[in-house]
């Protein structure tokens, strides 16, 4: 999301196609990122010896794996515990899926070594757990695996999320104290002069697995929601990730699009997006849930909403607004964006 015209388009869907619209664009995204996290869920006896929910998150995180744990944890219930072996991955998945975790109070749990991003979702545990000989790491958000270089907007949404936990200006300087391609190793020390609540467990591995539980059925139950998903993860990643943003272009969207109102070439689109991230490389994008809405019919599908944008330049140029959005694709083998537009609804 780049420019706050408008487009056209709209759609209703049937109770067979539902079923199907849901199938398909649910394995679409899970499918899109070869470096997504493996994400698995399971059961084993608890300390009292009732059934504890485990959900084990191995691996680089990406944005994709944003909706497959929202999908998962709808199912579980409060006691889950998260456990992580990973060495971060996107930022906007750590956030994301901390979010998740501290709505649904789920604790989380480390064995061997959570960095990064996963750092960043592990925080949001109650109550965090670490093994003996856990390792937790934290440095500045940088702007993407080609540019290190520190992100602006990044560290300023670690920030926000890492208040939003209920931590307070020490806890952020901490965690953002380590250069991009250094670590900040929380240690039990630092963890009680910060006000981090930590439990130490001996045990290094939880209590093998009982058996598997499958995402609930009742998630087939809208393709809209899924459809509406998808592309929040698609423009929040994109406002904060050059490398995701024009990614996209190539890798989802149609050889012709209508954008803000024109057909325009893949080529096109592509060139447009490259000039405004070197016009603005500072950028933030906050949405208004409560306005996004989606609707499909078959194969299409089209989500609209409202956000609040901020850009900015190195010369100390500054732009921010809200702004309605309007994005249109179609689900065959691949999902292929056909629409983009929007339309500004006021500057500040």
């Amino acid at each position: 999301m780049f420019k706050h015209k408008w487009s056209r388009g709209g759609c209703i869907v049937s109770d067979f196609h539902k079923l199907l619209m849901l199938v398909a664009i649910s394995a679409l995204i899970m499918a899109k990122s070869a470096t997504a996290a493996d994400i698995s869920v399971s059961t084993t006896s608890g300390a009292s010896g009732t059934a504890q929910s485990i959900v084990q998150i191995v691996g680089d995180m990406d944005v994709e794996d944003i909706l497959r744990f929202k999908q998962i944890s709808k199912s579980l219930p409060p006691q889950t515990i998260v456990r992580f072996d990973s060495p971060g991955g996107s930022l906007l998945a750590g956030i994301e899926i901390g979010k998740v975790i501290a709505a649904s109070r789920f604790a989380t749990s480390v064995s061997d070594t959570c960095a990064s991003s996963c750092a960043l979702a592990w925080l949001a545990g109650v109550p965090r757990i670490l093994s003996s000989s856990a390792q937790v790491g934290f440095h500045l958000a940088y702007k993407s695996n080609l540019d290190q270089t520190e992100s602006g907007a990044g560290n300023a949404l670690v920030g926000s999320y890492v208040t939003g936990l209920g931590f307070g200006d020490n806890v952020v300087r901490y965690i953002t104290s380590a250069a991009p391609d250094d670590m900040q190793w929380l240690s039990p020390r630092d963890a009680d002069l910060l006000g981090i609540d930590i439990v130490v467990s001996d045990s290094r591995a939880v209590r093998s697995v009982t058996k598997e539980i499958p995402p609930s059925d009742s998630e087939a139950e809208d393709p809209s929601t899924a459809a509406a998903e998808l592309i929040k993860s698609i423009i929040i990643a994109t406002g904060y990730s050059d490398t995701k943003a024009l990614e996209t272009v190539r890798s989802m969207y149609a050889d012709r699009i209508l954008y803000f109102g024109e057909m325009k070439s893949k080529n096109d689109v592509y060139s447009d997006k490259v000039n405004y991230l070197r016009r603005w490389p500072y950028r933030t994008v906050s949405l208004r849930d409560d306005t996004i809405s989606a609707s499909c019919r078959f194969s299409r599908c089209k989500v609209t909403g409202v956000y609040d944008w901020g850009v900015g330049n190195a010369k100390g140029r500054k732009k921010s607004g809200s702004a309605v959005f309007v994005y249109e694709f179609e689900v065959s083998d691949t999902i292929q964006i056909t629409a983009e537009g929007g339309e500004v609804l006021s500057r500040y």
